[in-house]
């Protein structure tokens, strides 16, 4: 009877382990692992958004905190960042106090970045892109952007070395730009201003007893017109000068375009070439300078 009994008492142990080990291992449960695979849910959840957390902390540490102590070319290239990261990722890459700081620096030490136009800024941000493997603009976009800048005559649109390439048949074709050379464009219309200017005093002093002070201020829209006239249509037809470096040897020369007296091409009034042929200056040099007067390129071919 006690051997029975404790027979009984075996069997019912194991039934209760049974049990147990059937609870733990039901269906739907992970093997071996003891955690029923409906809690999962919960704790991807939780990694989700643990993991979303730590994406914002980081993109909380990508703003870059302004230091006014840096030089100014780094303090344009954060500029430009910035406008980068507002305008193309929908970011902010500086906080608003700190722009605002970046911007009065930069016109207090007189950087010509803080005064560029949309477009400027548009053309300079995408050609730091496009060195950066990610182009904002198909090329079409990026050169009609160009050339507009480059006819308004922008810093932004000029490079400032030249750039060359290896054709097939082996032979280097160099480009740089061109740029107007204000100065000397201006120094144009000094003959036809002093002429005009002596005539106009004379005759009114004679005629009409003015002081000269007078009759150069009263007459000063005669003055003008009549030596933009004599300047464009009779000493020279279609006149510009630019300023450019030879794309083989970097020396800094101008190239006129445009007629002298009607005899430098003889195409009359408005049909001066667009395209001319010239020389380096630099007689070591001698390269042959073809210039676009459209395209504001000068390109040495050889």
């Amino acid at each position: 009877e006690v051997s029975f009994a404790a027979m009984l008492t075996r069997i019912a142990l194991v039934g209760v382990l049974s049990l147990s080990a059937a609870s733990a291992f039901s269906v739907g449960s992970a093997p071996g692992v003891g955690l029923s695979l409906r809690s999962r849910p919960a704790v991807s959840a939780r990694s989700t958004q643990r993991a979303f957390g730590l994406r914002s902390l980081k993109a909380q540490e990508e703003t870059v905190k302004y230091d006014d102590s840096i030089a100014l070319a780094q303090k344009e290239r954060l500029y430009l960042d910035a406008c980068a990261a507002f305008n193309v990722d929908k970011k902010s890459l500086v906080s608003d106090d700190d722009f605002e700081q970046l911007k009065s620096d930069l016109a207090f030490e007189g950087s010509e970045v803080i005064m560029f136009s949309r477009d400027e800024i548009k053309f300079m941000v995408a050609t730091q892109r496009y060195k950066e493997g990610k182009p904002t603009m198909s090329d079409g976009e990026y050169d009609a952007l160009r050339q507009q800048l480059k006819a308004e005559n922008s810093p932004a649109a000029l490079f400032d070395t030249p750039s060359c390439k290896i054709r097939d048949d082996g032979n280097s074709v160099c480009k740089a730009d061109l740029s107007a050379d204000d100065g000397k464009n201006a120094l144009l219309y000094t003959p036809a201003l002093v002429l005009v200017a002596l005539l106009f005093n004379e005759y009114t002093f004679w005629s009409y007893g003015w002081d000269p002070l007078l009759s150069l201020i009263a007459g000063s829209p005669i003055i003008a017109g009549l030596t933009y006239a004599l300047t464009n249509y009779v000493y020279f037809q279609s006149p510009y000068i630019t300023k450019a470096q030879c794309p083989k040897c970097q020396t800094p020369q101008n190239i006129y375009f445009g007629d002298v007296l009607f005899v430098a091409h003889g195409l009359g009034l408005g049909k001066a070439p667009k395209q001319i042929t010239t020389q380096c200056v630099n007689k070591a040099c001698g390269a042959d300078l073809k210039a676009d007067r459209e395209r504001m390129l000068v390109i040495a071919d050889n």
